[in-house]
């Protein structure tokens, strides 16, 4: 779907509504639908609710947003009142939301999907802060088509600092994103995609706007692990991360039969891949980013690696993955303005380490995550690799400790299925590594919240004393 001759795009809602309008847009939790049609006229009656109670174009608005239907409407609501949308964690601590706020003079909030809009917390409410009284607003006046490179999402990301930074997207962003990733892995009416990302996150956005194109329909409630709810709502397509997976596979019962799951947020063990295709599950692995709208690679179950449709990738002189495309968004949202982080040939330096080979293009690591000990770089994600090859490892994260004569050493932390003695590990590992990526210590991984590993808390714990054996999780030494 191009810009017209004008550079607008058409709503991807209305134009679902149009093409299949009694098609099922929504499998509601207790397995009630909704159609395209009834979730479009949902919308509007949301959105002209919120432009009376005095949301305006290009104005931002916050929105907790859970993965629940109220919200599904609240979000395209926002958008078809010109609004930009910013979703959050609606576990946000009330502070940092605040600090946000008052960082990016964003004026709206909505703290329960639904519900009233009002000031956000922290906004200025002054009468020239553009926070205007309920006013009466035709239909006609809401938006149906949107410029294409008009900013109209933003998503929180987090740098090697920690601190979150807004990346904006515009609609054509969104909708060739999806464009891209239902080329590899087609959606049409009948196909059921499960909403099982936050859509605080890229990646549930592009859930959206996929399904949206392709007219599948969205299965909103239950998690991605549980076989019994896949099979019971009837869902052919899957999104999730390595963590997940791993859940599904221990489950003693049948799994559904899919026709794809999209493997996202990080590597995915070999071992644990081939566990799920021996079990018939067509796996997909992909490498995306916020800042190019979701997915950018795909790797198909046969092994094959593709760019997808409106992405461009090379790999620099020093092994870095640069990205940029119809995808690529605006920028960085900084003291009011658009800052675009390109270079000056409009390539995003991804901070991934990649490179070429037969399959296609390998990403190896994060050169965030790369130290140096006695003079000599070590990629931890290199020494993850050949801890995943033991038969016993299920999980492995790799950080650096402070170490006065070498700078910094290698820690490991591991989940691991039956007991291992670290030094008969270390030595296994000396036969397939440099002295130097040897670790110096092991420790049980943690059990962590959310989706993916954080290594600023490992590297903060990485000083404690290693353990001489590892025992899986919940078995302790008799």
């Amino acid at each position: 779907m191009t810009p017209g001759a004008d550079h607008t795009l058409p709503c991807l809602l209305d134009e679902a509504a149009r093409r299949w309008p009694g098609q099922t847009a929504m499998v509601l939790p207790g397995q009630a639908h909704l159609s395209f049609a009834r979730w479009s006229e949902s919308v509007t009656e949301r959105s002209l609710s919120l432009k009376a109670q005095g949301v305006m174009p290009n104005q931002w608005v916050v929105l907790s947003a859970d993965r629940s239907p109220d919200t599904l409407t609240d979000l395209f609501a926002v958008l078809r009142t010109g609004a930009r949308l910013l979703p959050v964690n609606p576990a946000m601590p009330l502070a940092s939301l605040e600090a946000l706020v008052r960082a990016h003079a964003m004026p709206w909030w909505i703290s329960t999907p639904g519900a009233a809009v009002h000031a956000a917390p922290g906004a200025d409410t002054s009468p020239t802060a553009g926070v205007h009284p309920p006013a009466p607003t035709p239909t006609e006046e809401l938006q149906h088509t949107f410029p294409a490179d008009d900013i109209r999402t933003g998503v929180l990301t987090s740098g090697s600092t920690g601190q979150p930074k807004v990346a904006m997207h515009s609609y054509a962003n969104h909708v060739l994103s999806a464009e891209g990733a239902n080329q590899a892995i087609p959606l049409a009416p009948g196909d059921r995609y499960l909403l099982s990302l936050p859509l605080f996150h890229v990646g549930g956005l592009a859930i959206l706007f996929r399904c949206l194109l392709g007219g599948a329909s969205l299965v909103t409630g239950g998690r991605a692990e549980d076989a019994d709810h896949l099979a019971a709502t009837g869902v052919t397509h899957l999104s999730m991360v390595e963590t997940q997976l791993q859940r599904l596979l221990e489950q003693d019962r049948p799994l559904p039969r899919l026709k794809a799951i999209l493997l996202g947020g990080g590597p995915v063990r070999p071992s644990l891949l081939e566990a799920a295709r021996a079990r018939g599950l067509p796996c997909w692995m992909s490498y995306g980013l916020t800042e190019m709208s979701s997915q950018v690679l795909s790797q198909s179950p046969g092994g094959s690696v593709q760019v997808l449709a409106h992405r461009e990738c090379r790999v620099d002189e020093a092994g870095e993955l640069l990205v940029r495309g119809g995808t690529l968004f605006k920028g960085y949202l900084r003291d009011g303005a658009t800052d675009p982080a390109t270079d000056a040939n409009g390539w995003f330096h991804t901070r991934d380490l990649g490179h070429w080979n037969h399959h296609g293009l390998s990403i190896t690591g994060r050169l965030d995550n790369q130290f140096i000990s006695g003079g000599e770089n070590i990629q931890p994600e290199t020494v993850e690799q050949a801890l995943h090859q033991h038969p016993h490892v299920i999980q492995a994260v790799v950080v650096p400790r402070p170490d006065r004569e070498f700078g910094q050493r290698p820690v490991a932390f591991l989940k691991v299925h039956t007991p291992v003695e670290t030094e008969a590990l270390r030595i296994w590992l000396r036969e397939r590594l440099p002295p130097f990526m040897v670790p110096v210590d092991f420790q049980v991984l943690p059990s962590q919240s959310g989706m993916k590993i954080r290594r600023q808390e490992l590297t903060q714990r990485a000083e404690a004393k290693g353990a001489r054996v590892l025992y899986p999780e919940g078995q302790t030494p008799s």
